[in-house]
C-alpha cells in the first residue's frame, strides 16, 4: 500500500460489492502532466556536459568557432600553434610549424567567414623561447578555406615586453589589441601595413578582454587588477568604472558583448567565475551577477558568444606551468557552454 503521503493523488471509495476502488484524481493527472513538462523544459534548458579534448600538453588559450560547419579552432601558448577540428572528426593542427608563431592567445573569425585572426607573443612558457624573443609579437591573419597564412603584423620593436592577449575585431575591419604587458591598446587599420599604438595610458596595469559598446561609440577593456575601463573611440578617454556594489570586478580575462551588457570570465578570484554585468542608459555598470562556478572551472580561459549561448575553456593548461619549462603530462581541456538570456 501507497503511504499517506501519497493521497493527494487519488481518489478512495468502495464498489456495490464493497471491495475498494482507488482512483488518480483529475486534478492530480494535471498537477502530474505539469510537473512532468517542467521537468522536460529545465532537462531541455539545461547546459550541455563539457566537450573534451584529450591529451593535451600544451596551455589552450582561445577557442573559435564555426556555428554553421561545427568546426572548432584552439590556440595553444605551449605548443606556438592553432588546433582544428571538425564536428566528428579528431583534433588536428592547423598552423603550420613554418609559420613563425609564437605562443598564441585570442582567435576570432571576421564577419566574412573566411579569415580566421590570432594573437601570438613570445613567453618564457612556450616551446623553444630563447632570451632574444623578448618583445616579440604579432597579429596573424589565416585564409580558413585553404588554412594558408595569409600575412602577419609585428608589435613595434620598442624595447618593451609585450603580449597582445586579445583583440577586437569592429565592424568597420579596424582591430584593436590590449597588451597585457605594456600599458597600450594597440591598433590595425583597415588596409594598414603595420600596427600603431592608438592608446597608452600610465593607468593601465594589465589589460585583458576588449568588448564593443552597443552604439559601437566606446570599447569596454578590462584590467586585471584594476576593473574595468570605458574608452570613448572618438577622444580616447578612458573611465575607470565603479564596480556595482558588493561585487569585485578584478581578475577578468575574456570580455564579450551581449545585449544589454558584457559576459567577462572571470579567473583571478577564487573560485574562478563567468559574470554578467548589465548596462545602463549611460553605459556604466548597473548590476552584476555569476552565471557559472563550480569545482569543475578551473584553470579558466577565454570564450566565444554564440546566440545564446556562452562557450569557453576550462582545465586550460595554464596551472600545469608553473616553471616555464615544465613538462607535465597530457591533460583534457573542456569547452563549457553556458546558456544566456534571450
Amino acid at each position: 500500500m501507497l503511504g499517506s503521503e501519497y493521497n493527494w493523488l487519488f481518489r478512495h471509495s468502495r464498489s456495490p460489492d464493497g471491495l475498494p476502488r482507488v482512483r488518480v484524481k483529475n486534478e492530480s493527472l494535471l498537477t502530474l502532466a505539469i510537473a512532468f513538462l517542467c521537468l522536460l523544459a529545465v532537462a531541455l534548458h539545461a547546459d550541455p556536459k563539457p566537450a573534451e579534448l584529450p591529451a593535451m600538453d600544451g596551455i589552450i588559450e582561445g577557442v573559435a568557432l564555426q556555428p554553421e560547419t561545427g568546426t572548432a579552432f584552439f590556440s595553444d601558448v605551449h605548443n606556438r600553434c592553432i588546433w582544428t577540428r571538425t564536428a566528428d572528426g579528431p583534433l588536428h593542427r592547423f598552423s603550420s610549424e613554418t609559420d613563425g608563431l609564437f605562443g598564441v592567445f585570442a582567435l576570432k573569425i571576421d564577419a566574412t567567414g573566411r579569415t580566421l585572426w590570432a594573437s601570438s607573443a613570445a613567453l618564457p612558457e612556450m616551446k623553444g623561447y630563447t632570451a632574444a624573443d623578448r618583445g616579440r609579437a604579432l597579429l596573424a591573419a589565416y585564409d580558413l578555406p585553404t588554412h594558408a597564412l595569409r600575412r602577419t603584423y609585428a608589435l613595434p620593436a620598442d624595447g618593451r615586453a609585450h603580449v597582445p592577449g586579445d583583440f577586437l575585431l569592429a565592424p568597420d575591419g579596424t582591430i584593436y589589441a590590449t597588451d597585457s604587458v605594456a600599458p597600450v591598446i594597440w591598433r590595425l587599420a583597415p588596409g594598414a601595413d603595420r600596427i600603431d599604438a592608438w592608446l597608452e595610458d600610465a593607468r593601465f596595469k594589465s589589460l585583458q578582454g576588449i568588448a564593443p559598446s552597443a552604439d559601437q561609440r566606446s570599447l569596454y577593456v578590462a584590467d586585471y587588477p584594476n576593473g574595468l575601463w570605458r574608452i570613448d573611440l572618438a577622444t580616447r578617454a578612458a573611465t575607470l568604472l565603479p564596480a556595482p556594489a558588493g561585487f569585485n570586478l578584478r581578475g577578468v580575462d575574456g570580455l564579450y558583448a551581449v545585449p544589454g551588457g558584457l559576459i567577462g570570465v572571470q579567473n583571478g578570484l577564487n573560485p574562478p567565475r563567468v559574470i554578467r554585468l548589465d548596462l545602463d542608459a549611460g553605459g556604466g555598470l548597473a548590476a552584476a551577477r555569476i552565471l557559472s562556478a563550480g569545482a569543475d572551472l578551473t584553470d579558466l580561459s577565454l570564450g566565444q558568444v554564440l546566440d545564446h549561448r556562452f562557450a569557453f575553456i576550462s582545465h586550460s593548461g595554464w596551472d600545469l606551468f608553473p616553471n616555464p619549462t615544465a613538462t607535465p603530462a597530457p591533460h583534457a581541456v573542456l569547452l563549457h557552454q553556458v546558456t544566456l538570456e534571450k
